[in-house]
């Protein structure tokens, strides 16, 4: 009882000298394993390491555990929240996320517009070092592990607005879109005259 440090909220360490990064809706889900040594897996009711400071509410081995605001159980659900939303690294010196590109925000939640990011850094699309599977990026020298200073540039080319899905969804003749990602997928919608993503 008198050799461990009990961190402050959004701190974390044997020390308390790491930071939390922000959580939110996870775009992929990760499985946790066997946490407690058991050799087996809890069921998704089974909450183990509770008050850990990563997990203050406790965390399940198995399918994450989710409710509604009733406090009911709703089986056969994914998305959990996760740290950096499971699409970027946690930078623990500052507390923010460094997110994959493709992904923008606080905790990684959005998948960014298409943009060409005016630098030669790796992932813009430009120069030799250019990876063109990755158009999208968040200006940023590359995936280092530390959190991006510079927000994404030049989203939609210039020729648009970036959209979340349900907001393009009902542009199409007022279609509802409801998913789990209606704020957090986002496109293109084009000005006059300009095509493609």
């Amino acid at each position: 009882s008198h050799d461990m440090c009990t961190c402050d909220r959004n701190f974390q360490g044997a020390d308390c000298s790491l930071r939390t990064c922000p959580f939110g809706k996870a775009h992929v889900d990760t499985p946790r394993g066997d946490l407690d040594a058991s050799l087996t897996i809890g069921d998704h009711n089974d909450i183990i390491l509770a008050g850990s400071t990563l997990y203050p509410y406790g965390i399940t081995e198995g399918f994450p555990l989710m409710s509604d605001t009733a406090g009911t159980v709703i089986a056969n659900t994914a998305h959990d929240y996760m740290e950096c939303s499971n699409k970027g690294l946690c930078d623990r010196i500052n507390g923010l996320c460094e997110c994959l590109p493709g992904y923008d925000g606080a905790a990684c939640q959005r998948a960014s517009c298409p943009s060409k990011a005016n630098s030669s850094t790796p992932g813009s699309g430009q120069g030799e070092r250019s990876n063109t599977n990755f158009k999208v990026f968040n200006a940023n020298s590359a995936f280092h592990g530390r959190a991006a200073e510079v927000v994404q540039r030049d989203q939609c080319s210039g020729h648009g607005t970036c959209m979340t899905i349900e907001q393009l969804a009902f542009l199409d003749h007022g279609n509802t879109y409801d998913l789990w990602d209606k704020d957090v997928t986002m496109g293109c919608k084009c000005d006059p005259g300009y095509t493609g993503p």
